[in-house]
């Protein structure tokens, strides 16, 4: 891995790719055999690089590096085999998953989820509904009006976002990125899971589970109301 990165970050200080570089990255990888977990932290390591660039190269030049980049870094799928990752708070990896999920979302992000008031995952959101990804919350009526509840702050960002009129809790806690990746477990997407509480967050790629969840989500947003 240290030497993808490395060839990365040479090719970044001129924002520069030329064909040979990208046989040469693309040989690296094949090479290393990163996971495609990993090829997904590092397509966010080196956008979050880009985005806080501060020379003054050409905005195109940097977007077009960017994208070259990206591309030699998308995950290749095998059709027999199926990727499944566990994480847990207290601690950011639950968090940190979640985030690389949107950010790396290319289609449309579906969110099931109790509650949401962590800053950091709400800003990812509306990020990914500034790039035109299509982005569908479903969420819990009462804790949409606890102190600290990001759900107001996601309506004004123009997320479309259902709520059901029940009164016991829309308590799921899952998100579908691209219909093809599954976020699902215990955590809620708050500060104190992440901080403080015993959480869990399982993300996986099987079509079944994926299927199943969606389903749940369809038949959900069908008979629930707009915020």
């Amino acid at each position: 891995m240290d030497q993808i990165i490395e060839f990365i970050k040479a090719s970044f200080k001129t924002k520069e790719f030329y064909s040979r570089d990208k046989q040469t990255l693309k040989k690296l990888i094949k090479s290393k055999n990163p996971s495609n977990h990993k090829l997904n932290v590092l397509r966010s390591q080196f956008f979050e690089l880009a985005q806080n660039d501060s020379s003054d190269v050409d905005t195109i030049k940097l977007v077009t590096w960017l994208e070259e980049i990206n591309k030699c870094l998308l995950p290749v799928k095998d059709k027999n085999e199926t990727e499944n990752r566990c994480y847990f708070s207290p601690g950011d990896d639950c968090e940190n998953a979640i985030v690389s999920s949107i950010r790396n979302a290319n289609h449309s992000v579906k969110i099931c989820v109790f509650t949401i008031s962590e800053n950091v995952i709400t800003n990812e959101i509306i990020a990914a509904k500034k790039r035109g990804v299509s982005v569908t919350i479903i969420t819990d009526n009462d804790k949409l009006n606890d102190k600290g509840s990001d759900i107001r702050w996601l309506a004004d960002e123009g997320v479309r976002i259902r709520i059901d009129q029940s009164s016991s809790h829309m308590h799921h806690k899952f998100c579908i990125v691209d219909k093809e990746i599954l976020l699902t477990g215990s955590y809620n997407w708050t500060k104190s899971a992440a901080d403080r509480n015993q959480e869990n967050l399982l993300v996986t790629e099987d079509p079944k589970m994926v299927k199943a969840y969606l389903n749940e989500f369809e038949k959900l947003w069908d008979v629930f109301v707009d915020f």
